[in-house]
């Protein structure tokens, strides 16, 4: 059920290896394939989590979810050209939104975004 997303994920020819060994592998074997995107020791992994909490907050709600609509639509499209006036298009909506002028003013005024204080 999840193939598709491994695939994707990984590639063709490592999904087919492990697909085809059921082999079990390691994490740094995992984020040599892109299964992963870090691997941190066991005592540092509390830290790691709160850093990557603190990461996710700090974007604005409708930005980040407009950003994973992004990933899905570009990686589905051929039309290089239309993905990019499309992201364009995108680009210019966020930034005049209100979220979009509150996080220039937060950036121009040096401090954290409303939605970060919330």
């Amino acid at each position: 059920m999840i193939s598709p997303y491994v695939i994707a994920a990984i590639g063709t020819r490592e999904a087919r290896r492990w697909f085809a060994t059921g082999e079990i592998f390691d994490a740094a074997t995992a984020l040599r394939i892109g299964l992963l995107h870090t691997v941190v020791e066991a005592d540092a992994l509390d830290a790691a989590i709160e850093r990557q909490i603190a990461l996710l907050l700090k974007a604005g709600p409708v930005a980040a979810a407009h950003a994973k609509q992004l990933v899905a639509r570009v990686a589905a499209t051929a039309d290089r050209d239309r993905a990019d006036r499309d992201n364009a298009d995108l680009i210019a909506r966020l930034r005049v939104s209100p979220e979009g002028q509150e996080g220039l003013s937060a950036f121009l005024d040096k401090r954290a975004p409303r939605w970060v204080e919330d």
